[in-house]
């Protein structure tokens, strides 16, 4: 994948969708704490409140105290939550874990749960002896008192529905009837029937903690959730990656991949449960340090982000970052990898490249922004965005696209856009092209108007002839890896 967040990039890559597992992993969760915003993953639940009257309250959870969802309406107006199961749960194989309480209309039908859009009876209930039911298919001997918070998980497999109440099994029906077979794939809780004329099962109540998990979660599972709810990470895969997955983020090498300010990409698995970059993440110019639930830790400092998904992390390491082994570490929605120590540089000077013909070349717009500097044929096309692609020509100025080129006068920190400053942001070392086996003076070595890339401004030679010519940028005597540009007459 090719740095895609510069203004240059051709190719910005595809999002693979994977299969579900078999064993049971968090895929979201809400805790409620003065928002309906997830905590784990980012599927939207939705607030079904038809009288304005739902909000966050301060209770007793569990003994402690804790903000909670209170939903509030009455049976021809009922209050409660949706949400779109698709891409979040195998419809087939599912777990939902929550801590709610009902507050009103004891001894009576209340929908906790319901799969067919409520369009049927089928869903889980308490009943007029505030037991748990399948509709009239099973019921449980386990009873809810109304204010009294309890722990319940729901878990559906096949043919099987299970339903356990403060970490003990209470039904256990072979059923086909919550699996999430509806065209949209909702799920409605605390919410009954709109199909009928009664519309009489539903009370008022609170909610502190909702969880979803793709497949079925194991009676051991559900044990060890009942016995902390608020601070167990049961299916939440860690984060993994090696060594070998921490790269260079220009030129994707694996030796001395870190430097302070430079650009680096992670490659593993459950990296991030979101796929996203940072381009809607500024706050006032800077960069976020936690992006889609990921953050990323290089010893004891978090980096900044760029982009997030579950395969790749790209970031850039944060100032300060002192020269060998250093200990990295991802974590997703509060759960850590392993460390992974890898190898930093003082500097890593470097071109960004575009990814056709294996990253030979390096990105470079002519100076007046007319041009892509490449092969006219890299791209299979003759411009890109308006502008032309086509070789450097002799005595022509142009600008290569750089990064973890070091410090800079003024300084900047780490991922802030550079405010506008006439004569840029020079850098503090001694900056050499070397064009073939020429050497070049570039004319501004410096920050670009955006956070951690660098532009390296130079002439191609008037007399250069036609081919293409290896290119590389030191600093203070340390050298970038080779890159190319063409030049044609």
């Amino acid at each position: 994948m090719c740095a895609h967040w510069l203004r240059f990039a051709i190719l910005l890559g595809a999002a693979n969708a994977a299969a579900f597992a078999q064993s049971a992993s968090l895929t979201a969760a809400w805790t409620f704490q003065n928002t309906l915003n997830p905590v784990v993953g980012n599927a939207a639940l939705v607030a079904v409140d038809p009288l304005n009257r739902a909000s966050f309250v301060t209770d007793t959870v569990l003994g402690a105290q804790r903000t909670v969802y209170q939903f509030s309406g009455q049976p021809s107006e009922q209050a409660g939550l949706s949400l779109s199961t698709v891409n979040v749960v195998n419809p087939l194989s599912y777990s939902f874990e929550m801590v709610f309480t009902f507050t009103e209309r004891p001894s009576t039908f209340r929908r906790v749960f319901d799969v067919l859009d409520r369009t049927s009876d089928r869903g889980l209930y308490l009943n007029p002896q505030n037991r748990y039911t399948f509709s009239t298919l099973a019921t449980g001997t386990a009873t809810q008192t109304n204010g009294q918070y309890q722990h319940v998980v729901l878990t559906v497999t096949g043919n099987r529905a299970r339903l356990y109440v403060n970490g003990q099994l209470d039904i256990n029906l072979g059923t086909s009837s919550m699996n999430l077979e509806t065209p949209n794939r909702v799920v409605h809780f605390f919410l009954d029937n709109l199909a009928d004329q009664s519309r009489q099962d539903y009370a008022s109540g609170r909610i502190a903690l909702l969880r979803a998990y793709t497949n079925e979660l194991s009676a051991s599972e559900v044990t060890q959730l009942a016995r902390d709810p608020f601070s167990a990470n049961v299916g939440a895969t860690s984060p993994s990656f090696t060594a070998a997955g921490v790269r260079n983020g220009a030129t994707f090498a694996e030796t001395t991949p870190l430097a302070a300010g430079a650009f680096f990409s992670i490659f593993g698995s459950s990296l991030s449960a979101g796929t996203g970059d940072w381009s809607q993440a500024f706050v006032d110019g800077n960069a976020p340090r936690s992006l889609n639930g990921t953050r990323v830790f290089l010893g004891s400092q978090e980096a900044v982000l760029v982009f997030t998904s579950p395969g790749q992390v790209n970031g850039i390491a944060p100032d300060g970052l002192a020269a060998g082994p250093i200990s990295v570490v991802v974590e997703r929605d509060g759960v850590r990898s392993s460390p992974v120590t890898v190898q930093a540089g003082a500097l890593i000077p470097s071109f960004f490249t575009y990814d056709q013909r294996n990253r030979r070349f390096a990105a470079i717009l002519a100076a007046d922004n007319s041009a892509y500097i490449a092969p006219a044929n890299l791209f299979g096309v003759d411009s890109v965005n308006g502008l032309a692609v086509r070789p450097a020509r002799p005595g022509e100025f142009v600008i290569a696209y750089a990064m973890g080129l070091g410090a800079t006068n003024p300084t900047v920190p780490t991922g802030r856009i550079p405010p506008p400053r006439d004569g840029g942001y020079p850098v503090t070392g001694q900056a050499v092209v070397e064009f073939g086996t020429r050497t070049v003076t570039p004319l501004y070595t410096g920050l670009s108007s955006f956070a951690g890339v660098y532009l390296v401004g130079f002439q191609v030679p008037g007399d250069q002839a036609d081919g293409e010519f290896e290119l590389r940028v030191s600093i203070n005597g340390i050298r970038s890896a080779i890159a190319y540009i063409p030049v044609a007459r």
